[in-house]
């Protein structure tokens, strides 16, 4: 892995290996359509029907303009998923399940339930003492309950962590702006027909990034999601100055040397080319200097703005997934009992002081490469090293790119495109008929004209008035011949403009854009009858925004899991809730970092009845003098934050009665010893 020929040749065949499963060129074809410059050969038929070489063959009285049908569908589509709710509740493990799993972990968890058994016992016997009683008569197995304290101490673990794991999503999602990031990667998702997302820790920061579909090259497996891969290349562009913030800690100084000489750019005038409509805009006069091969030349129509600037250097990151040896080292501790723990592939066995035998297991391990240049010219700052955080073999990034496994991608590109190109042909037809067709044509003799007819037909139009020479026969006998021609072609035009209508409404039905979900009801239709016309017409995108949220559950997932490692010192900080008000956490790291933690989208219908009957519950409690059952319930967001919260009062409550019940005791003897007295 640190040979440089091997990380290289792994590098250099994930990129070609992702550069030969993608066309890239499709999905610039899609970018160029959703901007309205479609291909001509989708024209060619119209536009050129004879193939004709000379051009004044081409020329028809008509222009092909591009009436947009896709972008009002693709943002109602981004506003409706950011209008719904997407809430994800946060829960944990039993322990049970995880000590199953990990057996480092359930050594940290059983000291940790050793220390508070220890306290609990030493809170006991000072009571004891404190009692008057004879300390050699202290019995602790008699003080504490074993078992019905692992019992208390395992539900109490689950809903601890819950709470805070909650707490922690809340704050993940607050400083990764997720409602943004997820608004991109929706409309790329509904858009091109994939989605993809990239996690990394930066010392104490989880960084989180959206990835294009031109930027994005998965090695495809039967996976749903693209984190259960075995491989990922994944391509930035960045400037010069971009790639030394990144990357000049591990540099040496050739790579720094040939960086500089290579791709750097130092010339002044090497700046950010504007495109030519931005400088037309502002000095149109001084614009008509250029001829028609400046204009062309001067003329850009990027798919992404960054595609102007030609300062930008291919840097590519690859990740795949492979193994790591460990070592095994059996050896006998300080209590005389043998014992195993684990150490790096070269750890070398020390027998002296008592290690007795040595043995290898494999784990699965995620591996990373960068990559700046192409495969000729490349410079690779670091070779195959391990990821920040391994997630048993988990990729660090993950995505969609089909709606279900052999049905395909959802790509309103793909899907309008057929109707969006029939339309602008349509529209072209009706343009050029209407230019064909003046309705009404006067047909006379050219004689009648004079010698200028341009002068006469202006003076006619002008005034009304065609003067004609009544002394020739042949003038007045030509002067009967006029008449006018009307050329009635409205039915037509008609015909053609209901096409254009009936073209757009099928085009939005094959991606359930109905009239309902455009807000067209009648009048006379109930609340009930209109409810349920949207929830019928937007029921072919449920699917859509279920699989998104599916991504989100996995995105979440790994980054808890990341946050493990860039906040073990801790974290100190306020966020703002769901309902933008600001809260406080402070993280408890052992609970943090022992949690396995299972995220779940609020729409589940199991954990959402939990919630509402929970909720009614509490709101039921509160009607019975006990208000902050209310609060819990309504600023609750979590199952086990809110059966937490529930557990507390009650409590609360018993603890408030006993005390009650206590002073009535000490009342009712108190008035006993008076009567006596």
């Amino acid at each position: 892995k640190k040979e440089a020929d091997w990380y290289s040749a792994c590098c250099d065949w994930i990129i070609a290996q992702g550069l030969g499963n993608k066309n890239n060129e499709e999905i610039d074809i899609k970018y160029n359509i959703l901007h309205g410059n479609i291909p001509d050969e989708f024209y060619k038929k119209i536009l050129n029907p004879y193939n004709a070489t000379q051009d004044k063959y081409t020329r028809f009285p008509a222009t092909m303009r591009n009436y947009d049908l896709m972008k009002g569908i693709i943002r109602r589509y981004v506003s409706e998923y950011l209008k719904n709710p997407h809430e994800f509740i946060v829960g944990a493990n039993n322990p049970e399940v995880i000590l199953a799993k990990n057996a480092k972990l359930k050594a940290e968890l059983a000291m940790i339930v050793e220390q508070q058994i220890a306290a609990r016992i030493q809170q006991a016997y000072q009571q004891w003492m404190q009692e008057g009683n004879d300390p050699q008569q202290f019995n602790p197995q008699e003080s504490i309950n074993i078992e019905q304290f692992i019992k208390d101490f395992n539900e109490n673990y689950i809903d601890d962590i819950s709470t805070q794991g909650q707490q922690l999503l809340n704050v993940i999602r607050d400083i990764t702006e997720d409602t943004l990031f997820y608004s991109r990667a929706y409309f790329y998702f509904v858009t091109f027909g994939e989605a993809y997302s990239y996690s990394d820790v930066v010392g104490d920061k989880l960084i989180k990034r959206n990835i294009s579909p031109r930027d994005a090259f998965p090695i495809n497996t039967d996976n749903q999601f693209k984190e259960d891969d075995d491989m990922f290349a994944c391509r930035r562009k960045l400037t010069y100055q971009q790639i030394i913030d990144e990357f000049d800690q591990y540099f040496d100084d050739k790579q720094r040397e040939f960086l500089d000489s290579y791709y750097a750019k130092h010339s002044p005038s090497h700046t950010v080319h504007q495109m030519f409509q931005t400088y037309e805009s502002y000095f149109p006069d001084v614009c008509k200097k250029y001829s028609k091969e400046d204009r062309d030349m001067f003329k850009n129509s990027p798919i992404m703005m960054r595609d102007v600037n030609s300062d930008l250097y291919d840097v590519w990151h690859v990740v795949w997934r492979g193994e790591i040896r460990r070592a095994i080292v059996t050896y006998v501790n300080e209590a005389g009992f043998i014992d195993t723990r684990i150490e790096d592939e070269d750890y070398v066995l020390n027998p002296p002081t008592g290690e007795l035998s040595i043995d290898y297991m494999y784990e699965p391990q995620v591996y990373e490469c960068v990559r700046i240049g192409t495969r000729n010219d490349a410079i690779y700052p670091y070779g195959a090293r391990a990821i920040a955080y391994n997630r048993n073999g988990k990729l660090p990034y993950n995505g969609i790119n089909e709606l279900l496994p052999g049905f395909g991608k959802f790509s309103i590109i793909e899907i309008v495109t057929p109707f969006q190109v029939f339309y602008n042909i349509v529209s072209y037809h009706r343009e050029m008929t209407i230019a064909k067709n003046k309705l009404s044509v006067l047909l006379m003799a050219k004689s009648l004209l004079g010698d200028k007819p341009e002068d006469t037909i202006y003076k006619m139009l002008a005034d009304g008035f065609l003067y004609i020479d009544d002394t020739n026969d042949q003038g007045m006998l030509r002067a009967q011949q006029v008449r006018m021609l009307n050329a009635s072609v409205g039915d037509y035009i008609s015909q053609l403009s209901a096409l254009l209508q009936e073209i757009e409404q099928t085009a939005k039905n094959q991606v359930d854009m109905t009239p309902q979900r455009y807000g067209e009801i009648a009048n006379s239709a109930g609340k009930g009858v209109t409810d349920e016309a949207i929830a019928r017409g937007s029921m072919g995108s449920v699917i859509i925004e279920y699989m998104m949220d599916c991504m989100r559950e996995r995105d979440y997932a790994r980054d808890m899991d990341f946050t493990k490692l860039a906040w073990i010192d801790g974290l100190d900080t306020s966020y703002r809730d769901e309902e933008s008000n600001l809260k406080y956490i402070s993280l408890n790291v052992d609970n943090h970092i022992y949690a396995d933690y299972i995220i779940k989208a609020k729409n589940s219908i199991k954990e959402r009845e939990k919630l509402d009957q929970l909720k009614q519950f509490a709101f039921s409690a509160a009607q019975n003098d006990n208000p902050m059952m209310a609060i819990a319930a309504i600023t609750g967001d979590n199952v086990a934050a809110i059966t937490k919260l529930i557990k507390q009062y009650n409590e609360q409550k018993q603890a408030h009665e006993t005390q009650l019940q206590q002073l009535e005791q000490q009342n009712a003897q108190m008035l006993q010893e008076f009567e006596l007295q």
